[in-house]
């Protein structure tokens, strides 16, 4: 039988037994004996009575404790309670709105009229307030529809409905309304990059939106499908101009099913779609025939035309009404174009813009009768014959004053010349050119500087020219220097508001005499002028004009 294990103290001594009073461990000593319930003559001495009221003071203190925190959680729950009470009536008011919504887009017209009353008597509430002070919050609710259309009309005009409306139509339901109106949605643009290039996106829009389109363009697609074109044929009867820019995805069929389809198409844009097979002679003259008469602008810039001579033939043949021809940078199969100008202007006398830069061109012999018999262009007003002079061979060799006189014959409207680049081109040549009032002359690295009569030419045209490029040319003697003197000697006449002198021996003194002369300046290029300071070799535009006006001492009342 094992003895009773003796409580030990810390060094081995028995611990002794010791009154305890009170305590939250549970007892580890001998309590000692009370003698209270059998000695009669036991009191309670002073220290017992001190003792008592403390430890009755603690308890209560541990219960208020106690009672404080049982209240704070009964309020925190009760909080809680509150909160999911209001979140639930929260969730079942949001739920009746849907439910209403959804029934007044489903019911007759007796439930929308209910909805449009309420509506009026919340705007009302709204304006009248308690103090007034609320009234204009709601004025774009106030707004008839006919006025939100128009100025949203106005807010498009210059860059198209996408993607200003689609922003409007997530204001409100007013704006959504007048920004889904069709009439907006007649000039398109899809080749801003601000939407997803996918076919999904056309079919859902001609569906949904242009049924009132005139005007798309969708440069830079090379997924467009034909399943989405037809989508547009379909819903866009109204469609006059369309841009395929490097849609290369597309079929000759469905080019020409358009062009047949669509009764109002007069402009179509077919540039850079190299590689398909909508620029094959057979099927580009099939998509003229369709287009016929009614067909006024066609661009087919940065393509390689085949058989061009036959395209030139459908063109002049059935392209009564052409307005613009572009055909810059384009490549033949041939390494000059046979251009048949006579033929051009019998067969679309209405031309105004012709475009032949980066273009290897050449003229073929015409007879005495052809060319008198020829009316010329007489309603051109811009020609761009600019080739560029990065190239080894000589690209404008094919171009000379001959030249410019039979394709500018009876051009007196021009208002537009784009002669840079070409190395055949004499001041005399220029000098006889039956133009009024030109307002545009690129004659950059131009063999028209190599003559002397440079001063003539811009003599001619000094009263109407608003646009002049004279850059990277080598003038002989001081014929520049009697130029500018003759640009810039009748103030009152002057309507010059951009000059390009980068590169030419111009000097301080002249630049001077330019700014005296030519009031409406806004924008001289000064660029690696070998005649000036280095500060001024640069760009001169708005404000730096003004202080080049001061740095060279232009007085105030001629700038």
């Amino acid at each position: 039988m094992s003895k009773p294990r003796k409580v030990r103290g810390i060094l081995g001594v028995p611990k002794a037994a010791r009154p305890m009073m009170f305590t939250f461990q549970p007892s580890v000593a001998n309590p000692w004996p009370s003698d209270d319930d059998s000695d009669s003559d036991y009191t309670v001495s002073d220290e017992e009575e001190t003792v008592e009221p403390e430890i009755g003071k603690e308890d209560k203190t541990r219960s208020d404790a106690v009672n404080n925190a049982t209240e704070t959680r009964s309020k925190r729950q009760k909080r809680q309670r509150d909160e999911k009470k209001l979140k639930s009536k929260h969730k079942k008011k949001k739920k009746m709105e849907r439910e209403l919504a959804k029934n007044s887009d489903c019911d007759g017209h007796s439930s929308k009229g209910k909805h449009k009353k309420e509506r009026r008597d919340s705007t009302k509430s709204v304006d009248s307030g308690s103090d007034g002070s609320h009234g204009d919050e709601s004025w774009g609710v106030n707004l008839p529809l006919l006025a939100l259309e128009k100025i949203f009309s106005f807010a498009i005009e210059g860059s198209g409905g996408v993607p200003l409306l689609c922003s409007l139509a997530r204001v409100c339901r007013l704006w959504r309304q007048a920004a889904c109106q069709p009439m907006l949605w007649q000039h398109v643009d899809l080749a801003n990059g601000r939407v997803k290039k996918i076919n999904e996106t056309v079919q859902w829009l001609a569906i949904n939106r242009l049924s009132q389109l005139r005007d798309i363009s969708l440069a830079g697609w090379p997924k467009f499908s034909d399943e989405a074109l037809k989508a547009v044929m379909e819903n866009c009867a109204n469609l006059e101009r369309i841009n395929l820019t490097k849609c290369i995805n597309l079929s000759a069929e469905a080019v020409k099913t358009l062009a047949e389809t669509c009764t109002r198409l007069n402009a179509i844009d077919l540039s850079l779609l190299d590689g398909s097979d909508v620029m094959s002679p057979a099927n580009l003259k099939d998509l003229l025939d369709a287009c016929g008469d009614r067909l006024e602008h066609l661009v087919m810039t940065q393509c390689m035309l085949r058989a061009c001579p036959t395209i030139l033939k459908a063109i002049t043949t059935t392209c009564k009404n052409l307005k613009t021809l572009d055909l810059s940078n384009c490549r033949f199969s041939t390494d000059f174009l046979g251009l048949p100008i006579e033929e051009l202007q019998v067969g679309c006398p209405n031309l105004r813009v012709l475009r032949l830069a980066g273009c290897k061109v050449r003229t073929p012999q015409a007879t005495s009768k052809a060319k008198a018999e020829s009316p010329g262009f007489v309603h051109l007003t811009e020609l761009s014959l600019a080739v560029s002079t990065d190239t080894t061979i000589n690209v404008s060799i094919g171009i000379g004053d001959q030249f410019l006189m039979r394709i500018m014959k009876n051009s007196r409207n021009l208002k537009l010349l784009d002669l840079r680049g070409l190395t055949h081109i004499s001041a005399k040549g220029v000098q006889s050119l039956t133009i009024d009032h030109l307002e545009r002359l690129y004659i950059s690295q131009c063999s028209l500087s190599k003559y002397e009569g440079i001063e003539i030419v811009v003599q001619k045209w000094r009263h109407s020219l608003v646009e002049l490029d004279l850059s990277w040319n080598v003038f002989p003697a001081m014929s520049l220097d009697v130029a500018m003197k003759k640009l810039s000697s009748g103030p009152s006449q002057s309507v010059l508001q951009t000059l390009n002198l980068s590169g030419t021996s111009i000097t301080a003194d002249r630049v001077r005499s330019i700014l005296e002369g030519c009031p409406n300046l806004e924008s001289v290029n000064l660029t690696s002028c070998r005649g000036l300071p280095r500060g001024m070799k640069r760009l001169h535009e708005k404000a730096d004009l003004q202080e080049l006006s001061e740095q060279l001492g232009v007085s105030q009342q001629a700038s």
